[in-house]
């Protein structure tokens, strides 16, 4: 009875193994850039790396694009191998694996300098009682937010956060060095002189893939991305899709 059994525990195994084989990998996400764009089918410096990453390991790859919350619900459903970019916290941790690291990101306290000319200087997040800080809930940086008392008014983008401080409406809000610059570029050209980023950086972190735990052959799917990274950095290629984003150096994970 228990060959029996064991047996066939073996054939589902090997079922749902061939039954993905040869199907593409579905990659979740939403529009970060300079990191992650829905244009072009998928495009930005980390969905390169990723495609890149599983090209080489002959594994096709399928970016699908949805707001943040719904990317998770797909991960932890197992509709979906991953969600990128994730920083580790210690709740996601609870629900989700994580893949090697794969680049990092500056995130910083940006202001409107006609509001703070002198901007503000900060230690801990204490320092930021009396401000109102713009905020979308669920980013990581909301439990810190919440034991620090901080005064925040959330909604549901960063586009949303420029916004409100361009306008005076908010008095800082986070968001990671390179998206920051992109979106005054981007949407709010004539604004750039307005806002500002505080020298002192709210923290300094890796982005991974947010991977589920189960999506079929999770575990050896997650073996090959972190061995086709590794490959990746040593041929060089990893290198070039930086330059070609114009990424700084610091942000390269060894």
């Amino acid at each position: 009875m228990k060959t029996g059994r064991w047996l066939l525990a073996v054939f589902m195994l090997a079922c749902v193994t061939f039954c993905h084989a040869g199907e593409p990998v579905i990659i979740v996400s939403d529009d970060y850039e300079p990191y992650t764009s829905s244009k072009n089918s998928g495009s930005g410096v980390i969905l390169d790396i990723v495609k890149q990453v599983f090209d080489e390991s002959h594994i096709e790859t399928v970016f699908k694009f949805y707001p943040w919350k719904r990317c998770e619900a797909n991960v932890a459903k197992g509709n979906a191998f991953a969600a990128v970019p994730y920083f580790k916290t210690e709740e996601r941790l609870r629900k989700y694996n994580f893949s090697d690291p794969i680049i990092y990101s500056f995130n910083r306290f940006f202001y409107n300098k006609e509001k703070f000319p002198k901007g503000v200087e900060w230690n801990i997040l204490e320092d930021f009682r009396g401000y109102t800080m713009g905020c979308i809930l669920g980013y990581w940086y909301m439990p810190a937010f919440e034991r620090a008392g901080l005064r925040t008014e959330a909604v549901d983008s960063d586009l949303q956060n420029m916004e409100k401080l361009i306008n005076r409406r908010i008095d800082f809000t986070i968001l990671d060095e390179r998206t920051g610059l992109w979106m005054l570029r981007e949407h709010f050209p004539n604004e750039t002189g307005k806002i500002g980023m505080l020298d002192k950086p709210e923290s300094f972190i890796q982005f991974y893939l947010l991977i589920s735990r189960t999506y079929p052959n999770t575990a050896r799917i997650t073996e090959q991305f972190n061995n086709g990274l590794r490959m990746l950095k040593q041929k060089g290629g990893y290198r070039k899709i930086l330059q070609h984003y114009n990424m700084p150096e610091h942000f390269a994970v060894p």
